[in-house]
Order: C-alpha cells, then structure tokens, then sequence
C-alpha cells in the first residue's frame, strides 16, 4: 500500500511539473526570455553559475518532456502493475525527467554537460529494469559504451569553448562571438569545436554509424521505450539547435549535419520496411526520425527541428504505448505496400529539380534551405502513396496524405508566424550559399541521398533480385548488432549494475 501511495505521488509530482512548465511559457511570452539564479559560487579561480534559462526553446521542450512523462508515469501505473520493480521504475523515471528538464533549461555549458551525464544515467537504469534478461544488460551496456565516446567529444568541444571565450555561460558566448571579429578570425578554431559537438549531438541521437545500440532496446517495458524515443533521443537536435548562432557561422559542421543526417534517415527508413517486430520497426523509425531532425539542424532550419522534435515526440509516444493495439488493428485492417509507379518516379524526378532550381534562383538563394527541406518532403510524398490499408482506395490514402500535410503545415505556421516574437530566436538569419561551399555540396549530396532511398523502397517493395541482399542487410541491422557483440565480448567486461 505505501508503495502504491508512492508512486501516485511520483505521478502527481510529474503533473504538478507540467503546470510550471505552462506557466512558464506563458511567462516568456508575457515577460521576454530570462535567465534565473539558483546557485553561484567559485571552483579552482573558476566562476560557476547554476542558472535556469528560460526562453522559447526551453520552456516549449520542457512543456513537452513534462508532459510526455505525466502521460507515461500514468500508463505505467496498470501497465507494470503486479512487478515487483514497479518502484524502481518510478524512481528512476522521476530522476530521469528532472534531469532532462534541467537539460534544457540550463543557462550554461557546465549544467548542460552535468544533465548529459546524469539523463544517460537515468536512462541506463531503466534501460535494465529486467536485471535478469541477458539482452536487456547487453544492449545497456552497448549504449553505456557509446554514450562515453559522445561524452568525450562533448567535453573537449567545451574546454575548448573555455579556452576561447573564458566563460561558458551561453549568452555570453553568442554575445562575445557576434560582437568581436577576432574571434570570427579564428575559424579553424571554430570549425573544430562544432565538429566536437555535432559528433556528441550525432551519438547522443543514435545516428548512422552510432545507432545499433537503440534497435536492441527491446527487452525493456514499453513506458520505457516510450520515454526514450519522444524525450532523450531528441538530446542531439535540442544541442544543436541551442548553439545555433555558432553551428550556422561555421561551414563543415552543418556539412557533416546534412551528409549523416541524409544517410541515418534513409538507412533508418530502408530497415523499418524490412523488420517484422513491431517495436524494432519503431525503433528504425526513431533512427530515421532523428536523421531528419539532425538534416534539418544543418540546413539552418531550426524552427524546422524544433517542430519535427515536437510532433515526433507525441507520435512515437502513443506509438510504444499503443503497440499491442497496432498489431490486433493491422490484423483486422491488413496493410500492403503498392509499388512506386514509373510516373510517379518521374513525378518526384520533376519536382525535385524545381524544388532545387528554385532554391538557386529564388531570392539569390537566401531561402535554399527551405527548399531543399521541400524537395525531401516532396520524396516522401511520393513514396508514401504507395502504401496504406487494403480497404482503401488510392485516391484516399492521396487525399489522407494531403489533409495531414495541410494539418501539419497549418501547425507549423502557427508556431512560427502567429508566435513570431516569441520564436525569433530559433531563426537565425538565411544565408546565401556559393556552388563550392562544403554547405552546397552536402546539400546535394543529401538530395540525392534520398532521391536514391526513394528508388531503393520501390525496388524492395517489388522484391527484385538486385536488392534481396540489400533486404536481408537491412533485415539484420546491417550486422552491426552482431560485430558489437563480438566486440563487447572481447573488450569490456560483464555489465555492472551500476554502470551508465
């Protein structure tokens, strides 16, 4: 009884924190952004400030990881009831959400890395909710091995930071790079350093090479996945989206953000076609999703992110917590995948080089990034209207598919237009591009990168013999599940429990 008490106040805890997270929002669009005090003090001559920033960016995800984790913290309630770990699940959600949370609202670079740590802690210790499943322990402890090398790659970004600015306050980093040229002289300096911090936003959000720890998460409870995929996965694209006044003055970082992007989202959707198990199709699906988010992040489109990271959360939320009722549903309804026709191909063909030609022309491609984005949608459109269910005729999956498109667009406007002070932060001034910049050529490269995920789906939806090795690649997660167990095996040791 006292533990079932506990865990409604844990409950109660997650609601109340939700509230704060609304007012707070409304706070900043009444007030302005401001940045609260909580703790300062001095560590070897060096000024520490715990802070909490609030602005648009944070109180909006903190409004989401809130809300997010009351709904699941509320799902998991009958959905563990009767395990004996039930407590332990909500210990460590609630140490888990306030760790994000304070990850997003953190002021400077100290309090952001602290969170890091401690959220890949958290997320460890429910990663192994069922101590006793071999394959819980071994995909915790591949993640645990990844996480480290993000972590390096963070922390030497910011000592760097340190050394070239002497503070790591985020406003006063964007401040002092604006306003003095010396530092903008210096630009092997700053190509270093966002290279350091995209390769931590890469690992933390489960991108291509780094990703084959995040499909073998499966022997975990649903609440779990669930918090995973809608909340810490998003860590990467809330990183780069907050030091976005560095990443768009640099040139190779968003190159490296647009090329992996590009590949992770492709890879990612090629494999969920190929898998039977509803949870690992989700988890490609989460893969190719943070691909897209991190494609956006390099293209300068930030607002993008942002919202891709708002509604992919709440989808994929429902879609860990509803998959016992997507399997039942899909056997009731059935679902096929119709080949990509010829003139559709040539469709996407057309509107891509339009998309493209009018990303070069318009406005001397002040808007290029906006483009490119519509010449990926416009892939995705294509490919899309050759699936649904068997009950459904063409012509309504097409018009589904476009009423949602107009939904989402309309969503879209609303946060970028119709709260246009309140988010003039998160769109930094467009660019022009020249041919040879590294941003152009990436830029393309991803292009084409999806314009050649789009004929690979036709091609393994018809089963052509070109592509069945290619299927039975992507059915086994191109074997690097496989290559890092053997590597596990031969140098590290048995998982602890405690390990993160």
């Amino acid at each position: 009884m006292r533990r079932y008490i506990s865990i409604r106040v844990v409950h109660a805890m997650l609601w109340i924190l939700a509230v704060l997270a609304l007012l707070s929002c409304f706070w900043v669009l009444i007030q302005g952004p401001e940045t609260l005090q909580v703790l300062k003090f001095t560590v070897l001559r060096i000024k520490v400030a715990l802070s909490l920033r609030f602005d648009a960016l944070s109180t909006i995800l903190f409004l989401m990881i809130s809300l997010l984790a009351a709904a699941i913290a509320r799902f998991a309630i009958r959905h563990l009831d009767g395990e004996e770990r039930q407590w332990y699940y909500y210990q460590y959600l609630l140490l888990t959400v306030f760790a994000v949370s304070l990850f997003v609202l953190s002021s400077n670079l100290l309090m952001l890395f602290a969170a890091w740590l401690l959220t890949s802690y958290g997320l460890h210790r429910l990663l192994i909710y069922y101590n006793d499943q071999p394959e819980a322990l071994n995909a915790a402890k591949k993640k645990a091995v990844v996480s480290r090398i993000g972590d390096l790659a963070l922390i030497a970004g910011i000592i760097l930071i340190f050394d070239t600015f002497h503070t790591l306050e985020f406003e006063r980093i964007f401040a002092m790079y604006e306003s003095w040229p010396s530092y903008r002289q210096d630009s092997l300096r700053m190509e270093i350093i966002i290279l350091l911090f995209v390769v931590g936003a890469m690992i933390k959000s489960a991108q291509f090479p780094f990703h084959f720890w995040l499909p073998d998460t499966m022997a975990t409870p649903s609440p779990v996945s669930a918090l995973m995929h809608a909340g810490i996965i998003n860590a990467g694209g809330f990183l780069m989206i907050r030091i976005s006044p560095l990443l768009q003055e640099v040139q190779w970082g968003p190159a490296l953000l647009i090329v992996a992007g590009a590949l992770t989202s492709v890879y990612g959707a090629l494999s969920m076609i190929t898998q039977s198990n509803i949870k690992k199709k989700l988890g490609y699906s989460t893969i190719s999703q943070m691909g897209m988010m991190l494609f956006a992040c390099g293209l300068g489109a930030y607002s993008i992110a942002l919202f891709h990271i708002f509604a992919h959360s709440f989808y994929k939320a429902h879609a860990f917590l509803s998959t016992g009722s997507l399997v039942e549903e899909s056997r009731k309804t059935g679902f096929k995948l119709r080949p990509i026709s010829w003139p559709g191909m040539l469709l996407a063909m057309a509107g891509g080089a339009g998309l493209i030609y009018g990303a070069l022309e318009f406005d001397s491609g002040a808007h290029f990034a906006l483009f490119i984005y519509g010449t990926v949608l416009w892939f995705g459109l294509i490919q899309n209207s050759g699936s649904g269910s068997v009950e459904y005729s063409f012509l309504r999956v097409w018009s589904g598919i476009l009423t949602l498109m107009l939904v989402a667009l309309g969503m879209y406007a609303l946060l970028e237009f119709s709260l246009g002070l309140y988010l003039k932060d998160l769109v930094p001034e467009n660019r022009t591009q020249s041919w040879n910049s590294p941003y152009f050529i990436a830029s393309m490269v991803a292009a084409f990168l999806f314009f050649l995920g789009l004929l690979l789906t036709r091609s393994l939806q018809r089963g052509d013999r070109i592509t069945r090795r290619l299927y039975v690649f992507l059915l086994n997660g191109g074997y690097f599940s496989a290559l890092s167990d053997r590597w596990m095996e031969k140098n590290t040791p048995l998982m602890s429990r405690g390990g993160a």
